[in-house]
């Protein structure tokens, strides 16, 4: 698992890493000392686990925090702080844990223990694939081969497009969000669904409208207003 560690003080840093290791735990970390850096450094490796003091000189912890809670990445968020009273601030921000300083040997145990089982879970998720209705039967797709997904007006089917075909669907473009929402998927009109793993370009259309363009397909996808400050959030480093 990949874990992104956010805090001033090397001693905690530390303290979060010896536990992995003491419980013979592979993870890759990261670290950083200030919250813009790791706003950085979320959106460029989305980190499966990341842990912020919300203690941070300069700017507040909470702060950094909400932007990342913001950024909708597919990472747990773990606070970490003095004072007891920040758990109602950590289940604000849906955080996956609160971890209260200074560092008890068994909170840290228990917490590895949790985060374990939640990368494992994730990863049988990954293992799946959805099933589309043919007449030839029925044809499972991996999720990364799917490129978009589009709601066609004029009959209300919906279409997937993978990297190598195309495929009508008996679900609705709701049901595949939230089927997708696992993986690099984003609304980005309320028509269409795309795999940020394929955005090619992003170009001004009209009125603080974009258009998007995706890798192996030429037509453009509409990017409404009110998703683009999300779609650059989620691209852009």
């Amino acid at each position: 698992m990949k874990i992104l560690i956010v805090s001033e003080e090397a001693e905690h840093r530390n303290e979060i890493q010896h536990a992995f290791r003491q419980g013979e735990v592979k993870a890759e970390f990261l670290e950083a000392q200030l919250g813009l850096e790791a706003i950085k450094m979320a959106k460029r490796h989305e980190p499966d686990f990341l842990f912020v003091d919300v203690h941070l000189s300069g700017e507040s912890g909470l702060e950094i925090a909400e932007l990342l809670y913001q950024l909708d990445l597919r990472t747990e968020l773990i606070l970490m702080g003095k004072e007891a009273a920040y758990a109602v601030e950590a289940f604000r921000l849906r955080a996956f844990y609160y971890l209260l300083q200074p560092f008890q040997q068994d909170d840290l145990e228990y917490l590895v223990y949790l985060m374990q089982k939640e990368h494992r879970n994730r990863r049988n998720t990954l293992g799946h694939k959805l099933p589309i209705e043919c007449q030839e039967g029925i044809s499972y797709i991996s999720p990364k081969e799917i490129v978009y997904v589009s709601k066609n007006k004029e009959n209300k089917t919906v279409s997937i497009y993978t990297t190598e075909e195309h495929y009508i669907s008996t679900y609705t473009l709701q049901e595949l969000e939230q089927k997708l929402i696992a993986y690099h998927f984003l609304r980005v009109h309320k028509s269409y669904l795309i795999n940020l793993l394929y955005v090619k370009s992003l170009k001004p259309y009209y009125n603080g409208t974009y258009n998007l363009y995706v890798e192996q397909y030429n037509e453009p996808i509409p990017v409404s207003r009110n998703y683009v400050k999300s779609l650059r959030h989620r691209l852009e480093i």
